[in-house]
């Protein structure tokens, strides 16, 4: 299969595995963020960095801080369907009712937003998601291989990445990753599904899996995939020391950003192309401004319920759990 093919490539073409990379990126995090945890609070949990969060402090630092609710949407529900179903057909082999399939795993989840939203919905809006959910279902098995045993395919693999003593932990949860870590050559393959349209930003989270994978084990994926259910299509992306330096540049500019606004620095409002979607943007002069929207009440005012706004789509809420 052309797909398997880009996956899992030619294990004699793989690229050797230097035994000081690993150390070297985990010590220059370290460095780089011994200034700023040494004004954390001393009995305070640990500052724990995600990809959403990474987005979120680089994007504006005051939505770092909002107690904002995300809000469930159409597509966060179909995104979250589908990633159950792709699951199932990575460990199971089958999809037999996508639609009472998908349901059963969400029912499942301790998050009842999920199924709350799709509960709720009118007949004809949870048919509409019930036919999405199937088109994407039948494009996973017409296209995804069954995995065989020997790729060791684990889904929803959590990474954790302590550092400094466990002040900071970088964090992350792959969609489906496969091989083992190897000594000599790079084998690991990881994989993001999105069954959304494609984004910019879907590089970068995966090149944040991609650092996080070679602190852990010590050696770096040799892949890095984001796979879109709705049309089949892989984008596929060798890792190479470049891919490992952007994402450590980019986590370390986060993490210290996160770290100093833990120790209580005022948030920076930066405005930007996505101010009209923020959830802050009923507290923010400076963001309605930029978006040239009139909000129902003024900056900062406190008489409606934070919970009511909420960014739908965009840099700051994947449409994929």
């Amino acid at each position: 299969m052309v797909l398997t093919e880009r996956l899992r490539g030619d294990g004699e073409k793989r690229p050797k595995v230097d035994p000081g990379l690993a150390g070297g990126l985990r010590d220059w995090l370290e460095d780089g963020l011994a200034g700023c945890v040494a004004g954390l609070p001393p009995d305070g949990a640990p500052v724990r960095v995600t990809k959403e969060e990474v987005n979120r402090v680089l994007t504006c630092e005051a939505l770092s801080r909002s107690s904002a609710r995300r809000a469930v949407t159409f597509e966060l529900a179909r995104g979250v369907l589908v990633d159950a179903l792709f699951r199932q057909w990575v460990t199971v082999g089958d999809i037999a009712e996508p639609w009472e399939d998908a349901m059963s795993a969400v029912e499942c989840d301790a998050d009842k937003g999920i199924l709350e939203f799709v509960t709720g919905l009118d007949a004809e809006s949870r048919r509409r998601l019930a036919a999405e959910v199937g088109r994407h279902a039948a494009e996973i098995r017409a296209s995804w291989p069954v995995s065989s045993p020997s790729w060791l395919a684990r889904t929803q693999e959590r990474i954790e990445v302590p550092l400094t003593g466990g002040k900071v932990v970088l964090s992350g949860v792959v969609d489906l990753a496969f091989g083992a870590p190897c000594e000599e050559r790079a084998s690991v393959c990881l994989v993001e599904l999105k069954s959304g349209a494609r984004r910019l930003e879907h590089r970068g989270d995966l090149h944040y899996y991609a650092l996080l994978e070679t602190l852990r084990s010590g050696a770096p994926p040799f892949r890095i995939a984001t796979y879109y259910s709705a049309t089949a299509e892989l984008d596929v992306e060798p890792v190479g020391e470049d891919v490992l330096l952007s994402a450590l540049h980019r986590t370390l500019a986060a993490t210290q950003r996160m770290c100093n606004l833990e120790a209580g620095a005022k948030p920076a409002r930066t405005p930007n192309p996505l101010c009209a979607w923020c959830a802050e943007l009923p507290h923010c002069a400076a963001g309605q401004e930029r978006a040239g929207s009139r909000v129902p009440r003024a900056a900062g005012d406190p008489s409606r319920e934070e919970s009511s706004w909420a960014l739908d789509g965009g840099l700051l809420e994947e449409e994929v759990a």
